[in-house]
């Protein structure tokens, strides 16, 4: 079923209110200053977009570092941390696992965003299990990062099934990753159900050209919006205040 819209949150009474449309324009841009998003080539899409918008002088996350590899797994990405393999992203020229990254730019906040392709590899239970790990060996080297998790996008239904993969199993496991999410606090982003058909596999008129489970920009702009809401959220609960005034 569609996801009930989000009600947009209310802030401290000593905050002004910020709009969608001042979302849009990048009011709050600022909270994603200090922050860097690391994944697949799903987020190696995410950051062309990005870039294409501050070329064309708009405002877009800021100064958000988005570090994204094709082929990039959970997998990969624990066994790199763990030091079994070599840096798994690439950043400025160079291997590094994203504990390096993450000391590299001096991150405050990390969003995530892998497992597409782990489900033909992991169980619910694994999948769990190797984002903890992932995620705890990370807080071992930054333990006041703050820890952003992506819900695993869904992929075109004639994907899903070459895979073995259906919508059900999409929504089961990141049923899953949202409780494991709220157990340890961290926030979770709901990407998935934004970008869904009616049978839970994604609309083909968010797809790209690859017939798999590539989002367009279409797609795109909605993730972006989804990534403001939560800055918003954070905004308004306190948690962060930016350092000029966000409005008249």
């Amino acid at each position: 079923p569609t996801p009930e819209p989000t009600p947009t949150p209310t802030p401290e009474p000593t905050l002004k209110p910020v709009s969608d449309e001042q979302l849009d324009e990048g009011y709050l841009d600022a909270w994603f200053d200090d922050s860097v998003m690391i994944g697949d080539s799903i987020v190696a899409g995410l950051g062309r977009y990005v870039t294409g918008e501050r070329n064309k002088d708009r405002p877009c996350l800021g100064k958000m570092r988005i570090v994204g590899v094709s082929g990039l797994t959970l997998r990969i990405a624990l066994a790199a941390e763990q030091k079994k393999t070599n840096g798994a992203l690439i950043f400025r020229s160079r291997f590094m696992t994203v504990s390096e990254v993450v000391e590299a730019t001096q991150a405050k906040r990390l969003f995530i965003l892998v497992g597409v392709r782990d489900r033909e590899s992991y169980s619910e239970d694994e999948l769990i299990a190797a984002y903890d790990a992932f995620i705890s060996a990370i807080l071992e080297n930054h333990p006041d990062l703050r820890i952003y998790v992506h819900s695993i996008t869904p992929t075109l239904k004639e994907f899903a099934m070459s895979v073995r993969q259906t919508a059900d199993m999409n929504r089961s496991v990141n049923e899953r990753l949202r409780a494991f999410c709220e157990e340890k606090g961290y926030t979770y982003l709901e990407l998935a159900d934004l970008i869904r058909d009616d049978e839970g596999y994604l609309k083909f008129e968010y797809s790209g050209k690859d017939y798999s489970f590539h989002p367009n920009d279409t797609a795109r702009a909605i993730w972006v919006k989804l990534l403001r809401s939560c800055a918003r959220d954070e905004y308004y609960a306190g948690i962060w205040k930016p350092e000029e005034p966000v409005n008249d």
